[in-house]
């Protein structure tokens, strides 16, 4: 009988080349059924309609506010310009709430010299008009504006904040932009009386 060797069992842990290539080919698999979902979350057309949206909005709002508060307020602010406010004894009324919007003459929007000139100005028809009146058409996108006197001790100002039936020191203008698939976006901003 020959002496029995010893062997020394050590176990080995890791893979083998099968089990590698497997998971390779399977990882595969995976990778080229959920590439198509991902293409189409990436290349969906609802963040470039509400981008389109938002740029509508913010570039009219922008126009308004840059425009003085009301035609007895100087060209880019100072004192209180207007009999609402008591600083200024003996000034001018401001527009009254009823008379809101374009003032005589002003026929177009680049005549437009204060905020309250857009009030009820509204483009749906899909061509729109930027400030130099160069038109671009955006179909299905329709844009308001809405300028109304407000309080200035209002708690929340929203668009949906009421008008008040005086005339006052604020001024809420309200953007309402209305995307090709009827989702609304409402930009508001108050103007004070500077």
């Amino acid at each position: 009988m020959l002496p029995h060797k010893p062997t020394n069992h050590i176990s080995q842990s890791g893979f083998t080349l099968i089990e590698l290539v497997m998971t390779i080919v399977i990882l595969g698999f995976s990778f080229m059924i959920l590439l198509p979902f991902f293409s189409s979350i990436s290349n969906s057309p609802d963040p470039l309609i509400r981008i389109r949206a938002v740029n509508l909005g913010q570039s009219l709002m922008d126009e308004i506010t840059a425009k003085k508060w009301d035609n007895n307020t100087t060209a880019g602010g100072g004192p209180l310009q207007t009999a609402e406010s008591t600083r200024v004894p003996g000034a001018p009324a401001a527009t009254a709430y009823t008379a809101l919007g374009p003032d005589t003459g002003e026929t177009s929007r680049q005549l437009f010299n204060d905020v309250d000139d857009y009030n009820g100005y509204a483009e749906t028809t899909g061509v729109f008009h930027d400030q130099d009146n160069n038109s671009f058409t955006l179909t299905g996108y329709q844009r308001s504006v809405q300028v109304r006197y407000i309080a200035s001790t209002t708690a929340s100002i929203d668009h949906n904040t009421p008008a008040l039936s005086n005339t006052s020191d604020s001024k809420l203008i309200v953007v309402t932009v209305t995307s090709s698939t009827g989702e609304k976006f409402y930009f508001t901003a108050v103007r004070c009386n500077i």
